[in-house]
């Protein structure tokens, strides 16, 4: 059985961590590396076979969906940052973002395997 993770979940949990150590931006390269260790976490916990949508038109209909939480910085190919938007907070992107999702999700989002691969201390 597969299950599929959208890139605005990965980003706005990537960055619910980034934003608690003072940092309100997340790069491409991290959300890849962050979202591979998430998915990798979730199956071996689960047996089923996560599929992260991190393409393009995936970004685009994020951005797209929501505006009000993300920003993006384009700096070439595969080289997109992505900022939280000023006056957003990490308790507004975990009412959004964290808290709607399976516990066994959350808790491979909050794992500390995965929040090394944010570059911030747990």
């Amino acid at each position: 059985m597969r299950m599929f993770i959208g890139i605005e979940s990965v980003a706005a949990n990537a960055l619910i961590e980034r934003v608690k150590a003072g940092k309100r931006y997340v790069d491409f390269k991290t959300i890849v590396n962050y979202g591979t260790k998430v998915a990798r976490l979730l199956q071996k916990e689960t047996n089923k076979e996560p599929i992260l949508l991190l393409y393009k038109d995936y970004q685009l209909a994020m951005l797209e969906n929501y505006s009000s939480f993300f920003e993006v910085e384009s700096k070439g190919p595969g080289l997109d940052v992505f900022w939280l938007k000023e006056g957003k907070t990490s308790e507004d992107l975990e009412n959004t973002f964290r808290w709607n999702l399976s516990v066994k999700l959350i808790k491979a989002y909050m794992s500390e395997e995965a929040i090394k691969e944010l570059g911030v201390s747990v």
